[in-house]
């Protein structure tokens, strides 16, 4: 979905329902990495993940301030007219929510995530990079990092709302200035992450929706309560199907000769993978991938060809996608995955022209 703020056009999805949850990505990320937790925290709240200006699918712009990202993010709660909105950004994401939750009182909590007040506040060797990689690429958003933001501890005191400062033990903003932050803002919590590092526990990690349940006093029902045994049975065989699919395409990219085809089968893989990841959230359950696709199909690539091949594993993905339409009604997360395996079928046909 798009919006229209302050002269750009932003992407955002949403998903769930309940307490409006913001997620806001790092430099050069966009709202697909919070998909992992973004499939859990739905169940408990209406999940908005954006893409920030110059991201992913938002308008492309020539420069960059975190003060107009900010003002992006107010104009979207204002215009959606979101209230008592919990506010989580991670690195960049999280100097957009402190500066939007000195302004906007539609914030009810803010969680922050690998935020700095200034240049200075990461450590030497990841300035040293962003400089050199600045010279070579002229990327405005490595400009961004350089030369902002310019926060200071009276500004944090304006902030009001329950506020949580999370980093990693490892990570890439130095101690000091997560220490700094938690200290300006009045009551708020401070929260290092064991043996994490900068986003090791966000990107891609669902460990990062466990953290935001606890810190929003909510509980996650145990996986698979309120299922039916006839359900179980269908989302068991379904998590199954993808944990087979991950390893089929792992295995068949290492086969095929065509390098386009190649990358194709690693980025099915990693769908697959998540998908996996959809069901498991409602079964609780760890499954390993059984190898019959994962033998048979390279072996078909090599006596058949890919000509001949292809429809049939296209075939495969539209027909998952239609087991999947009886069961969206139940466990809505499915939705993606079924919108995702009907892609997967035009992709791999479309490896063929």
């Amino acid at each position: 979905m798009w919006i229209n703020v302050n002269g750009i056009r932003m992407y955002y999805e949403v998903h769930g329902s309940g307490r409006p949850l913001i997620m806001v990505h790092g430099n050069s990320e966009e709202h697909s990495i919070f998909y992992e937790s973004r499939v859990l925290l739905s169940k408990h709240f209406t999940v908005y993940t954006v893409d920030s200006r110059g991201h992913g699918h938002s308008t492309r712009v020539e420069e960059f301030h975190y003060a107009d990202m900010a003002d992006d993010m107010i104009a979207f709660m204002d215009q959606l007219d979101l209230r008592d909105v919990v506010f989580y950004g991670f690195s960049d994401g999280g100097i957009i929510g402190l500066l939007a939750a000195m302004k906007s009182d539609r914030i009810g909590m803010l969680i922050t995530s690998g935020a700095n007040l200034t240049p200075e506040g990461v450590k030497a060797p990841l300035r040293l990079f962003i400089k050199a990689a600045y010279k070579v690429t002229k990327d405005p958003k490595m400009n961004l990092m350089i030369t902002e933001p310019h926060i200071t501890p009276e500004e944090l005191g304006q902030i009001s709302i329950p506020t949580v400062v999370i980093a990693g033990e490892k990570d890439l903003v130095l101690g000091a200035e997560t220490a700094k932050i938690a200290m300006s803002i009045p009551g708020a919590k401070l929260r290092i992450i064991p043996g994490e590092g900068h986003g090791s526990y966000i990107v891609h990690s669902s460990r990062l929706a466990d953290i935001i349940m606890e810190e929003t006093g909510v509980s996650e029902a145990e996986p698979g309560a309120g299922v039916t045994p006839e359900q179980m049975k269908i989302l068991l065989a379904a998590q199954q199907g993808e944990e087979d699919a991950v390893l089929m395409y792992q295995k068949l990219a290492e086969k095929v000769k065509d390098e386009k085809d190649k990358y194709a089968f690693l980025r099915l893989a990693d769908d697959e993978a998540r998908h996996a990841d959809v069901f498991k959230s409602y079964t609780g359950m760890t499954l390993k991938a059984k190898p019959t696709k994962a033998i048979l199909i390279p072996l078909l690539y090599k006596t058949i060809g890919r000509e001949k091949l292809y429809p049939i594993i296209a075939k495969g993905e539209y027909d998952a996608a239609e087991k999947y339409k009886g069961i969206i009604a139940d466990f809505p997360e499915v939705e993606t995955v079924m919108n995702d395996e009907t892609h997967h079928g035009d992709a791999v046909l479309n490896l063929l022209k």
